[in-house]
């Protein structure tokens, strides 16, 4: 699974990742933790019940901002790749 997408205003304010209905199904149940590995460190991170992944912990390492490009890699459904480009 590869999935792209570009942060939207309030996503890059509030620090959250929106997952459509179908890409949210990849994903692990709710609460159900996963890892998701970016700029070579590996974090666990849980979809919430409003279908949003938090990125406050990865803000310790880059600062997302509107219209950063998120790219989210799987081959197994449960370790994730995460790259974003601005």
């Amino acid at each position: 699974m590869e999935f792209t997408k570009q942060l939207s205003a309030s996503e890059a304010k509030y620090k959250y990742m929106g997952l459509t209905k179908k890409l949210r199904e990849e994903f692990p149940e709710k609460d159900i933790p996963f890892k998701i590995k970016f700029k070579n460190k590996s974090y666990n991170m849980k979809v919430n019940n409003k279908n949003c992944i938090m990125l406050t912990q990865l803000y310790e390492i880059y600062q997302f901002k509107e219209n950063d490009q998120i790219r989210l890699v799987t081959k197994n459904g449960i370790d994730f790749e995460l790259s974003v480009t601005s």
